[in-house]
C-alpha cells in the first residue's frame, strides 16, 4: 500500500494545478478609484479517466462544478496623458468546487474544494523608482492517482479494502519587488524576492512539504522602440524541512539560472522572444538507504538552458504562435526532471465567437530516483502530449458560455513496482469535456 500511495504521487511533477480564471466585467464602482468585479461559473464536466488509470483501467464520471470569484482593484486613468496614480491595488480570490455526479461513494467522496488567492499593492507604477508588495495563495486539491478495480474487471461497483484520499496541497510565495527606469523607461531594472511554501496537508506526503527563497534580478534595454534586450539571473535555495524516512529522503538543491534574450517585432504582425543561457541545480546529495552514514551521489542539472517563441497576427481577428522550451524542473519523482517542450497555439474571432487551441508535446526525462519510490527502473521518461480546444461566445459583456475540450496523453518507459502483483504502467489516456456558463461583472 505505501509503494502504491507513492504511485499517486508519480505525476505530480507534470501537472499545473490552479483554480480557473475569468476575464473581468464592467465592475461595480465602489469611489472614484475602486471597482468590484464579482463573477461566478457553473460548469458540467466529464472526465474520462479520474484517477490518470493505465489503458484499459479508466473509470469515468460527470462532474459539477462551481467557479465564484471576486476582484477588487483601483482604476486606471480615464484620460489619455493623465498623470498615474501613486498607488494600485488589487485583490483576488476564487474558489472551486467539484461534485463528482456518481453514485458510488468510491468516486463521489473525491469531491474536490480548491482556493485561490492574490494581493498585489504597487506603489508609483510606472514611475523612475517603484515598489511591487504581493502574496498568492493556492489550495490544490484532486483525486490520487489510484483506484480500486471494479468488480470482475468490468462495471462500476468497486470493492475497496482501503479509501485513499484526495491529493490537497497548499501553495504560498509572498515578496517584494523594486523597480528602476532611468532613460524614460528604456532602460529597466528589477529585483524581486519570494518566500515560498508547498505544504501536503496529508501526513504520508509530508516529507515532501518545502519552502524556498527565490531571488530574480532582470535588466532589459529597448534599444528600438519595439525591441528589448534582457539579461536575468535567478537563484532559489529550496529546503525540505520533513526529513523523512532516510529512503525517501528528497535532495535540497539551490537552482541557478542566468538567461540572455531577445524581445520584440520583427514586423508589424510578427513578434519573437528568443533565449539562451545555463542552469544548474546544485542538488545535494542523500544518504544511502543501506549504509546511512554514506551518501548516495545525487545528479544534478548542469546544462544550456533555452528557448525561442514567435508570434504572429495576420489580422486583428486572429493570431497565433510557436514555441520550443529546454529546461529542468524539480519533481516529487527523483530529484528533478530534464524536459524539452514544443507547442503551437491559434486563437480566431468569428463573429462573436472566440475559439483558442493549443498542442504541446513534452519530453520529460526524470533523475535520481530512489529503489524504496516504487518505480522497477532508476530512471524514468515519460512522454507527454495535452491538446486544449475552447470556444466562447459573450451573450452580453457580462455574461459569457464557453464550450472545451482536453485531451491529456501520457507515455511512461517506467511501472510500479508492487513485487508479487506485478507491474502497474504509468501510461494514460484522459479526455475531458465541458460546457461553461460564467456571469462576469
Amino acid at each position: 500500500m505505501v509503494l502504491r500511495r507513492f504511485g499517486w504521487l508519480l505525476n505530480v511533477g507534470l501537472m499545473l494545478w490552479g483554480v480557473t480564471a475569468f476575464a473581468e466585467g464592467p465592475g461595480i464602482r465602489l469611489g472614484d478609484r475602486l471597482v468590484l468585479h464579482p463573477g461566478i461559473g457553473t460548469e458540467f464536466r466529464y472526465d474520462s479517466n479520474i484517477f490518470y488509470a493505465a489503458d484499459g483501467n479508466a473509470i469515468g464520471a460527470f462532474a459539477f462544478r462551481l467557479l465564484p470569484t471576486l476582484d477588487l482593484a483601483t482604476r486606471p486613468p480615464q484620460r489619455a496623458g493623465a498623470t498615474k496614480p501613486a498607488v494600485e491595488f488589487r485583490l483576488h480570490a476564487g474558489l472551486e468546487y467539484n461534485e463528482w455526479l456518481n453514485s458510488d461513494q468510491n468516486i463521489s467522496q473525491h469531491r474536490t474544494f480548491s482556493v485561490q488567492s492574490g494581493l498585489m499593492l504597487s506603489l508609483f507604477p510606472g514611475q523612475l523608482f517603484s515598489v511591487d508588495l504581493f502574496d498568492n495563495y493556492v489550495r490544490m486539491s484532486q483525486p490520487p492517482y489510484s483506484a480500486c478495480a471494479p468488480t470482475g474487471g468490468t462495471g462500476t461497483t468497486m470493492v475497496c479494502s482501503t479509501i485513499p484520499t484526495n491529493l490537497d496541497q497548499d501553495k504560498n510565495e509572498v515578496g517584494t519587488r523594486f523597480g528602476f527606469r532611468p532613460g524614460g523607461g528604456r532602460l529597466e531594472l528589477l529585483l524581486t524576492y519570494v518566500f515560498g511554501l508547498n505544504y501536503f496537508e496529508e501526513a504520508q506526503f509530508q516529507d515532501f512539504d518545502l519552502f524556498y527563497h527565490k531571488i530574480d534580478f532582470t535588466a532589459s534595454w529597448k534599444f528600438l522602440p519595439k525591441t528589448a534586450l534582457y539579461l536575468t539571473l535567478s537563484e532559489q535555495p529550496t529546503n525540505y524541512w520533513n526529513k523523512g524516512d532516510v529512503m525517501l529522503r528528497h535532495p535540497d538543491s539551490y537552482p541557478l539560472r542566468a538567461v540572455a534574450g531577445l524581445n520584440g517585432l520583427l514586423t508589424t504582425k510578427l513578434a519573437f522572444n528568443l533565449w539562451i543561457g545555463y542552469g544548474n541545480g546544485f542538488y545535494q546529495p542523500v544518504p544511502d538507504p543501506q549504509n546511512p552514514t554514506k551518501n548516495l551521489p545525487d545528479p544534478s542539472p548542469n546544462t544550456p538552458i533555452g528557448g525561442i517563441e514567435v508570434k504572429w497576427s495576420p489580422t486583428i481577428l486572429s493570431s497565433g504562435s510557436i514555441g520550443y522550451k529546454h529546461d529542468f524542473a524539480n519533481s516529487l519523482v527523483g530529484s528533478y526532471y530534464d524536459f524539452d517542450m514544443v507547442y503551437i497555439g491559434w486563437t480566431q474571432l468569428l463573429w462573436r465567437f472566440t475559439g483558442t487551441t493549443r498542442l504541446s508535446y513534452s519530453n520529460n526525462r526524470f533523475q535520481g530516483i530512489q529503489q524504496a519510490q516504487g518505480l522497477n527502473t532508476t530512471t524514468r521518461t515519460d512522454n507527454t502530449i495535452v491538446f486544449d480546444l475552447r470556444v466562447d461566445y459573450p451573450f452580453k459583456d457580462w455574461l459569457i458560455a464557453s464550450v472545451g475540450y482536453t485531451l491529456s496523453w501520457n507515455n511512461s518507459d517506467s511501472s510500479i513496482d508492487l513485487g508479487t502483483k506485478g507491474l502497474v504502467p504509468l501510461d494514460y489516456t484522459k479526455n475531458e469535456v465541458f460546457i461553461r456558463l460564467a456571469i462576469l461583472y
